[in-house]
Formats: structure tokens, sequence, C-alpha cells
């Protein structure tokens, strides 16, 4: 009787790792190398194209005497083009940003510093665009301080990504000694996971954020009524399904470790991305200053956390 009931236990047993199995497959398929190099080449075509498409829809709009509404509605300022290929690189740097997801929780993080940074320095073409009679009059505007506001505080993102690398590539130098444990090994699996999951769930925010576009374009054409849509609410949805990842991990985290300052570190950073998320959805002028002290209390965070392990590892000597 106990002989029949063994090859029903061992079923059970195995169904999970064969679940774990197509997982962790599914993963490797979707940030293999060819395709993360097709995905490269796809979005350097579609940034050369709607940037020359943007182009030839502000040339028509200027030129034509009566342009029907959906070209009148593109603007006749060709400096708005500039903007379109960033969001094709943005999406991009989204995927970099779920394939470094198993990697470690810091360089997850760092990504998403990453994308913010290149959000902002991308809203200063639109700023430019906007303070165009600074550039056209040589005058300066109201209009253009936002402009220097991205500017900057881009500037300034951009240094603190490297400060926050800097500081996370020490503590990896530290921690890099030692065989992974069974359960870090498990961690990175679930990780992998997640990442997969992720990929999947941004391609369809993506398909459906295009949809709602071309029905903008459709409804512009055919009633000659109605708006188009920007892409800044896809990339705060990002941010904010990030958040509840970030959330997840720290929650998959504490079968590797419950110590206090690993839980704390993770808790905060986690604060940092919520910050980061309402950056973007803050208007001028709180909106950088904002995303800019969600980076520095990560950098802060991760100092604190690299001291309190050494203070530690002092001690339990």
């Amino acid at each position: 009787m106990a002989a029949e009931q063994n090859p029903t236990d061992k079923d059970k047993h195995e169904a999970p790792s064969r679940v774990w199995e197509w997982l962790d497959s599914t993963h490797d398929l979707i940030f293999s190398d060819s395709n993360r190099a097709a995905l490269k080449q796809l979005a350097i075509r579609l940034s050369i194209a709607g940037f020359m498409v943007h182009l030839l829809l502000i040339f028509l709009a200027r030129t034509l005497p009566h342009p029907p509404f959906f070209i009148a509605a593109v603007g006749g300022n060709y400096l708005t083009a500039i903007s379109t290929p960033f969001n094709f690189i943005l999406f991009y740097e989204v995927i970099t940003l779920i394939s470094a997801l198993p990697a470690s929780t810091t360089r997850s993080i760092a990504s998403q510093f990453e994308i913010v940074s290149l959000i902002f320095i991308r809203d200063v073409f639109r700023d430019i665009a906007k303070a165009s009679d600074m550039v056209t009059q040589h005058k300066l505007t109201p209009e253009s301080l936002p402009m220097f506001l991205d500017m900057w505080a881009g500037f300034l993102m951009f240094l603190l990504v490297a400060v926050f690398q800097h500081v996370a590539q020490r503590r990896e130098i530290t921690s890099a000694r030692g065989i992974p444990t069974r359960e870090t090994l498990r961690f990175i699996a679930q990780k992998r996971m997640i990442a997969a999951g992720l990929a999947i769930l941004l391609l369809a925010m993506a398909a459906y954020t295009m949809s709602i576009f071309l029905i903008g374009v459709g409804r512009m054409v055919m009633m000659g009524q109605g708006g188009l849509g920007g892409t800044t609410t896809f990339y705060n949805d990002v941010f904010t399904v990030m958040i509840f990842t970030d959330v997840l991990v720290l929650i998959l985290s504490l079968v590797i470790s419950g110590r206090y300052e690993m839980v704390f570190r993770n808790a905060a950073f986690v604060v940092s991305i919520i910050l980061i998320r309402f950056s973007l959805t803050e208007g001028y002028p709180y909106g950088a200053p904002l995303a800019i002290v969600a980076m520095l209390f990560g950098i802060l965070t991760l100092l604190v956390f690299n001291y309190h392990v050494r203070v530690s590892g002092s001690q339990g000597g």
C-alpha cells in the first residue's frame, strides 16, 4: 500500500521542478543574446523612422495651406521631433532593466535610476520646443525655466547614478567571496521567473499603449477631433509595476537573509522607487527635485548598509 503512494508523491515533487525548469527556459528564451540584439536593432530603426515621420508631419503642417486636423495637431516646431526617438530608446532601456533583475537588487535599482534620468533628459527637448522663443529670438522667457531645471536635474541624476553604481560595486566586490547557497540559487531562479513575467506584462502594456495611440490617430483622421496621449503614462505604469515587483523581491529575499540591515535596505529602495514614481506625475517645479531626493536617499541607504555590514562583521569576529 505504501508502494502505491510513492508514484503519487514523486509526481508531486517533480511537478514544481518541471514548472521551475519551464520558467527558467522561458527567461533564457526571452532574454537571449539574439533576442536582445534584435530588439536593439528594432529600437534603432523605429527611432530613426519615428524621427523622420515626425519631421515630415511638421513640414506638412508648416507648408500646407489648410493641413488636415491630425497633421495640424502635430504643430509647426521642428524641435518637438527631437524627443520622439527617445521614446523608443527608453523602451529598450526598460527591457534592459528587467533583464538585470535576476543579477542583483542594487543593479535593478541602478537601472531604474538610469531610466528616470533618461526621462528627464528627454523632457529637456520638449521644454526646448516650448521655449522656442529663447532659441529663435535670443531672449530669456519664463517658459525656459523648466528646460534649465530638467537639464541640470538630468545631469545631476547622471552623476548620482554613477555614485550609486560605485557604492554598489564596492559592496559586490567584498561580498563576492564564497559559494552561493541553495537558498541563494533558488532566490535567483525566482527572480528570473519574475523577470520573464515582467517582460510579458511589459509587452502587453506597450501593445495597449500603442493601440490607444492608434485609436487616437484614427479619431483625428476620421472625425477631425481628439488628441494624442503622451508616453509619460506608460512609464508611470512601468514604475508602478516595479514598485510591487521590488516589494515581492523584498519578501522573497527573506528566505536568504532576514537580517535587519538587509530588510531595511531593500525596504528603503522601495521607498526610493515610490518617490521616483511620484516625481513622474508631479509637474514643474517639484518633479525633478523629488527624483533627486529619491536617488540621494537610495545612495545614503546603501552607504549606511555597507557600514552596518562592516560593523556587524567586526563584532562577529
